[in-house]
């Protein structure tokens, strides 16, 4: 017992060292795993987040089901065309904020930003600066397929 306490007697300067060492990592290691903990918990609420905007645009998709299966031609020129035009921004907003939940929801937007071609297609109803880049990109390419098919309204060379 005696070599025992002799030993750390002699050696107890390099003990110190290696302890301190010992919790300068092991405070690193907390830094780091409190740091993708409060990474994790972002990203938890940004997915959480999406789905209420998405789940909050089929809400009045279903209260306002003249915009979500519009007729083009009808809403323009009335006074309904202003809540329609916000209507389409707060799906492309959706599409922003769902693009975080991965790319099993690329077919589902592209559905929806499909219904609203005619619209996208008009002039100034679509501006690709405003939006994320990933977005604005496909919203092109959905109404790429989609411009050349649609045909005026009566009575106007143009959409609107």
């Amino acid at each position: 017992m005696m070599k025992f306490w002799k030993w750390l007697g002699e050696h107890h300067q390099s003990i110190q060292a290696m302890a301190a060492i010992f919790a300068g990592l092991l405070a690193v290691a907390t830094i780091i795993g409190v740091k993708w903990q409060i990474d994790a918990a972002a990203r938890l609420q940004q997915q959480q987040s999406a789905r209420d905007i998405y789940r909050e645009y089929l809400n009045l998709s279903i209260s306002r089901p003249e915009f979500s299966a519009p007729d083009h031609c009808k809403l323009s020129g009335t006074p309904q065309f202003a809540a329609y035009e916000s209507y389409v921004s707060y799906l492309l907003y959706t599409a922003e904020q769902v693009q975080s939940l991965g790319d099993g929801w690329r077919d589902t937007i592209a559905a929806e930003i499909g219904v609203h071609s005619a619209y996208l297609c008009s002039e100034n109803a679509y501006q690709a600066d405003d939006y994320d880049p990933q977005i604005a990109a496909l919203v092109e390419k959905v109404i790429a397929k989609k411009c050349e098919a649609i045909k005026p309204c009566d009575g106007q060379e143009d959409l609107p």
